[in-house]
This record gives C-alpha cells, sequence and structure tokens, in this order.
C-alpha cells in the first residue's frame, strides 16, 4: 500500500506544480484539479476495496492520513472553485473585502470547532492513542450525536472521522489561500509592471529555499515569520505555493541529500565564480 500511495501524492504533485491560482485562470485551473483529484480518490476506493487491509495499524494510517490528505486537497480546490466562480471585480474594495470577509469567518468557525469538539482538540494535539477510537471503519458511534452527513457514508470506504480531518486539512490550506490573496498585492503586481520576474524552478525548490532563508535568519534578522517569508516570495514570483508545510516534511523524509535545490545553488554559484575570475 505504501509504494502504491507514495505514486499517487507524487502525481498529484506534478499535477499541481501547473497550478498558478493567477486571477485570469485560477477558476478553469481549479475546476480541473477538482475532476482530478475527484477520480484520484475513486480509484483509491477501488485499491482498498479490492485490496483491504493487512491488519488495524494499516487501516488506521489510510484513514487519518493518505485518504484525509487527498479528500482534503479536494475540499480546498472546491472551495476556491466555488468562492472565486461568484466573487466581484477583480478590482477595488469590495474585491479585498469579499476575500477578507471569508478569511473572518473562516477563522471564527475554526475557532469555535477547536474550542467546542473534542476531535479537533485530539487531531491538533498531534495525539494518536485514541486513533483505534476515530479511524476504524468501525468506529462510528451514533451515541455521540453525529452530524447528518454520516448517514450517506460509505462504511467500507469511510470512517466518520477521515472526513472531519479532510474538513481540517482542507479548511487550513483555504485559510491559507485566503491569507494569501488579503495581505499581498499579488494580483496587482501580477497585472501591473512586473511581469518579467516569475520564478522558474519547481515548487518544491522555493519552499526549499524559503526555509533556508528563515532558519538563517537571513531576512529582519529572524523577526519575519516563515509564512510572511513565503507570502513575500509568492508576491514577488507571481507563484502559489499551497501547503509548504507538507511539502517540507517530505523533503524530510528524501533519500539521499535533502537540500537538492541549495546543492545546486552552490554548484551553480562555483561554476559563475570559475568562469568569471
Amino acid at each position: 500500500m505504501e509504494q502504491y500511495f507514495r505514486k499517487v501524492f507524487q502525481d498529484i504533485h506534478k499535477e499541481e506544480e501547473k497550478v498558478t491560482l493567477h486571477v485570469e485562470t485560477v477558476i478553469p485551473e481549479t475546476l480541473e484539479m477538482i475532476l482530478y483529484l475527484s477520480k484520484v480518490l475513486e480509484e483509491a476506493k477501488t485499491y482498498i476495496l479490492e485490496r483491504g487491509f493487512c491488519d488495524e495499524q494499516e487501516e488506521i494510517h489510510f484513514f487519518r492520513n493518505i485518504k484525509p490528505s487527498i479528500y482534503g486537497k479536494l475540499m480546498y480546490y472546491n472551495r476556491i472553485y466555488k468562492m472565486e466562480v461568484v466573487r466581484p471585480t477583480s478590482k477595488g474594495k469590495i474585491y479585498g473585502n469579499y476575500f477578507a470577509k471569508e478569511k473572518k469567518r473562516l477563522k471564527r468557525r475554526h475557532n469555535h470547532f477547536l474550542k467546542t469538539n473534542p476531535f479537533y482538540i485530539y487531531y491538533h494535539s498531534g495525539r494518536t492513542d485514541e486513533d483505534h477510537k476515530y479511524f476504524l471503519r468501525s468506529s462510528f458511534n451514533f451515541r455521540e450525536g453525529l452530524e447528518n452527513h454520516a448517514f450517506d457514508l460509505d462504511k467500507q470506504f469511510s470512517t466518520y472521522y477521515d472526513y472531519l480531518t479532510a474538513r481540517i486539512i482542507g479548511r487550513e490550506l483555504f485559510y491559507e489561500y485566503l491569507h494569501f490573496r488579503t495581505t499581498t498585492r499579488f494580483d496587482k503586481i501580477a497585472n501591473e509592471n512586473h511581469r518579467s520576474i516569475y520564478w522558474t524552478e519547481s515548487k518544491a525548490a522555493l519552499i526549499e529555499l524559503i526555509y533556508a532563508l528563515h532558519a538563517a535568519k537571513a531576512i529582519s534578522g529572524g523577526q519575519i515569520s516563515l509564512n510572511k517569508i513565503a507570502v513575500t516570495c509568492q508576491a514577488l514570483f507571481k507563484i502559489e505555493l499551497q501547503d509548504i508545510h507538507h511539502t517540507f516534511h517530505r523533503m524530510k523524509s528524501r533519500s539521499g541529500s535533502r537540500t537538492l535545490f541549495l546543492n545546486q545553488l552552490v554548484n551553480s554559484l562555483e561554476t559563475y565564480m570559475d568562469k568569471n575570475i
């Protein structure tokens, strides 16, 4: 199973590399990702139902980590699509207020669930001691008062809480998108006189550079947050990086060197120096 889904996530990453989320292209791009991820989720369902799980730990891993990561991204792109197709004109105060209001509403809901829902508290604390309660298909407990959608879930391919986990992931990704839209002049920059400045390496390479700058405290003496560095780079290079934290964690598990782009920069600089003595 691990090898199969490693390939699945590699393919998803390749598709996301194509996504820019520019104002002019955000609607067709997100629709394309919705269709793609829907197909990926359906193929994952077929694979799991045919193969089954080796043991409870494998089942828990799938419903805590694998399925919610795919489903969460699907929710994320769907929320962007639904919001962008009805957004006001891309100019003026109304445009900025539209995203700002949605961001405040999302933050209020997140804080509400984080304070009142035991599962949100459990998940955000990083606990795993009760995973058997939340991430096995036999974990439906109607005495807890589940939401209505629980009655329509495919209990061969669902636990009630893998859906909630996906919703948390999708909401956090969507919040980053709204933060990006409301705290930068990205769209104005992209549409004015900075068209010649854009990032031509992979998104993973830029994320590696962002983390390196943050770790080295190379900007503002380390007094600027990682997210602000990321937002600044996205605005400057007109690129949407989606979930930089998940990408960083994938880098940590790379075989061989974990700093591929930084090594490449060193080699390029040394070659340049040799040629310009």
